[in-house]
């Protein structure tokens, strides 16, 4: 579902979205005015219980790897806003480089505002929908 949503995002802003035939470190490319940007997408899960999202940013299971620029371009953390809150309109789309994102082995994500206690901005609000990141 992630996958299929963050290419249709990139189609509405006017990229041609290409998925690798071969199993590879990322999900799809997208490509616009001759750029073109390896993406791997990244699902956030709801926790109930905390109002947040969930969304693992590293590869294999067992041995937890980071991504690098040798796996893609960029990372997009996808949360599915408009299914759990009913005040929000538009999903989360973060867009951030693998030399951002592959620090960290995971990420909290919540809408603006609905951070709990102090946090009122989740930490990679600065990447929310920032597309023009895949033409630098």
């Amino acid at each position: 579902m992630a996958e299929v949503a963050v290419a249709g995002k990139l189609i509405k802003l006017g990229y041609t979205v290409s998925w690798p035939l071969n199993e590879d470190s990322y999900d799809l490319i997208a490509e616009r005015a001759g750029k073109l940007s390896r993406i791997q997408v990244k699902s956030a899960t709801l926790k109930p219980k905390r109002g947040s999202y969930l969304c693992c940013l590293a590869r294999g299971r067992g041995k937890v790897l980071r991504y690098t620029s040798k796996h893609c371009d960029f990372i997009v953390m996808y949360a599915p806003y408009r299914s759990d809150f009913p005040d929000i309109f538009e999903d989360g789309y973060y867009v951030v480089p693998v030399s951002v994102a592959g620090k960290h082995r995971s990420s909290t994500l919540f809408p603006p505002g609905k951070g709990k206690g102090n946090i009122k901005v989740c930490k990679w609000e600065e990447y929310r929908n920032g597309w023009e990141r895949l033409q630098e």
